[in-house]
C-alpha cells in the first residue's frame, strides 16, 4: 500500500514538472523557441560622418548597411551626423553601436568615450589614406600664405583632420597662431564638396577639404578642373574607418570585423564593395593614426578637452 502512495504522489510530483517547464519554458525543452518578431531584433545603430552630398553618402553606404543587415541577421542602419562633432557626442552617451569615422572625429572619440577601430576602406585607387587641402581659384592670384591675409577663408568643421587641424597646422607652421585675426572672415561649409564649391563660386578666397572629394569634383566637372589649384597638402592619415563603441558585444564586433575584411572573397562582397566604391578593407588599430597625434600635439590641442 505505501508502494502505490510513494508511486502515485511521484507521478504527481512529475507532472508538475512538466507543467512548470511548460509555463517557465525552459530553453531547450520542447524544440526550438519561437522566432523573434522582427521588429524586435537587435538594431545595429551605425553612424557616417558628412564628408559630402548626403544623398550620394547614404546611397553608397546603403550597399554596406544592406550587407551587414543579412549577414548578421539584425537590422543595421546608418545615419549621417549633422556636424562632425555630433558623432562623439553619440558615443559619449552611448547611443551608438558603431561608425564611420574621419580620423580626427576618430582620435577625438577614442580619447573621449574609449571606441575600437577595426577597419578602413582601400579606395579603388588603392589608397586606404586621405589628405587635407588647402586650395583657390586661379583667377585669384593667391600664391602664398602671405597672400591670403585679410581674405575670406572657408573650412569644414572643427573635429575634421582634412577640413579644420591641418590648416590650422600648415599655417601656425607658417607663423599664423590667430586665424581669425589673419583672415578677414572664416566659415565653415559643414561638408567637404561644400567647402569647394564655396571657393570655385567666389564665395569664399581660400578654402580647405579633403582631397578624394575635391579630386572627384575635378573628375567630374571639366570647368572646376580648369579653374582651381591646390596649394597645399597634408600628411596622409587614414581613410574614414569603422570603430566600435567599447560596450559593443564582443561576439557583435567581432562578426561584424570579419565580414568587413572578407568582402572581397566573394562574388557578393565584391558587388557590394564595387558599388561602394572601394576594393576591400584592410584591419586599422589606433596605432595608424600616430601621424595625427603628432599634429595633434603640435597645435596644443587637449583631446580630452576638446570641443567642437
Amino acid at each position: 500500500m505505501n508502494f502505490l502512495k510513494n508511486l502515485r504522489l511521484s507521478s504527481i510530483l512529475f507532472l508538475s514538472f512538466i507543467c512548470l517547464l511548460y509555463f517557465i519554458r525552459v530553453p531547450g525543452c520542447f524544440g526550438a523557441q519561437p522566432e523573434i518578431p522582427p521588429e524586435k531584433q537587435k538594431t545595429l545603430r551605425l553612424l557616417l560622418v558628412p564628408e559630402q552630398n548626403t544623398f550620394e553618402q547614404r546611397h553608397r553606404y546603403k550597399f554596406i548597411t544592406d550587407y551587414l543587415s543579412s549577414r548578421m541577421e539584425m537590422n543595421v542602419t546608418a545615419e549621417i551626423m549633422a556636424n562632425y562633432g555630433e558623432i562623439s557626442v553619440a558615443f559619449k552617451e552611448g547611443l551608438a553601436d558603431a561608425g564611420f569615422f574621419g580620423s580626427f572625429s576618430y582620435v577625438l572619440t577614442h580619447t573621449q568615450a574609449g571606441i575600437e577601430p577595426i577597419a578602413r576602406p582601400v579606395w579603388l585607387d588603392g589608397s586606404s589614406t586621405y589628405q587635407g587641402y588647402i586650395f583657390v581659384r586661379k583667377d585669384s592670384n593667391i600664391q602664398n600664405v602671405r597672400e591670403m591675409k585679410n581674405k575670406n577663408l572657408v573650412l569644414v568643421d572643427k573635429a575634421t583632420t582634412a577640413g579644420y587641424i591641418f590648416q590650422r597646422s600648415y599655417f601656425k607652421l607658417n607663423g599664423i597662431d590667430d586665424m581669425d585675426r589673419y583672415f578677414a572672415r572664416i566659415s565653415f561649409a559643414r561638408s567637404h564638396d561644400a567647402a569647394a564649391w564655396a571657393v570655385y563660386t567666389g564665395e569664399a578666397d581660400i578654402g580647405g577639404a579633403k582631397n578624394h572629394i575635391y579630386n572627384s569634383l575635378r573628375e567630374k566637372y571639366p570647368d572646376f578642373r580648369e579653374n582651381m589649384i591646390v596649394l597645399a597638402e597634408s600628411p596622409e592619415v587614414p581613410s574614414n574607418g569603422l570603430a566600435v563603441s567599447k560596450n559593443l558585444n564582443p561576439a557583435i564586433k567581432l562578426r561584424l570585423k570579419t565580414l568587413l575584411l572578407s568582402l572581397h572573397e566573394t562574388p557578393m562582397g565584391r558587388e557590394v564593395l564595387k558599388n561602394f566604391g572601394a576594393r576591400r578593407f584592410v584591419e586599422t588599430t589606433d596605432n595608424d593614426y600616430r601621424v595625427l597625434y603628432l599634429m595633434v600635439k603640435q597645435l596644443g590641442i587637449d583631446l580630452a578637452d576638446y570641443s567642437n
